[in-house]
């Protein structure tokens, strides 16, 4: 059974483990700890999927203003649970905590965009970005 919630005090530690066991991994600063516990405090949404035992399995983590758009900057499923609809279960999960009047965007590693086609996700026309300065 896998438990679907949100979860407010998630652990850099947590984090670290479960979206360094996938392909987002590599474009996180895992091996700064203090970084990652600053970008799960100021995360407005994250909502977790975890087994029977607790082990994290699956995380959304986002910055909302809780009545147009949520801004989706991680959707991770650890290696060997994906295809079981975790992902998707987050994403329905963070859409209820929203409700109906919020959109969810996000932008998809390339290796993850038949994923969000296939869940019935819509690509934009355009995305922009200003990179960081920093890569630390």
């Amino acid at each position: 059974m896998i438990t679907y919630a949100r979860e407010d005090g998630l652990t850099a530690a947590d984090y670290i483990a479960c979206v360094g066991a996938t392909s987002l991994g590599q474009g996180r600063p895992l091996a700064n700890t203090d970084r990652i516990q600053a970008m799960l405090d100021n995360a407005d949404l994250v909502v977790t999927a975890r087994d029977a035992d607790g082990s994290l399995l699956g995380l959304f983590r986002a910055v909302t203003d809780w009545h147009w758009v949520c801004y989706c900057i991680d959707l991770a499923v650890v290696e060997g649970h994906q295809g079981k609809h975790i992902g998707q279960t987050l994403l329905d999960t963070a859409a209820a905590l929203l409700g109906p009047k919020v959109s969810i965007v996000l932008l998809s590693k390339p290796n993850a965009e038949g994923f969000y086609r296939h869940i019935g996700m819509v690509e934009p026309m355009a995305a922009f970005m200003r990179p960081r300065t920093d890569r630390s």
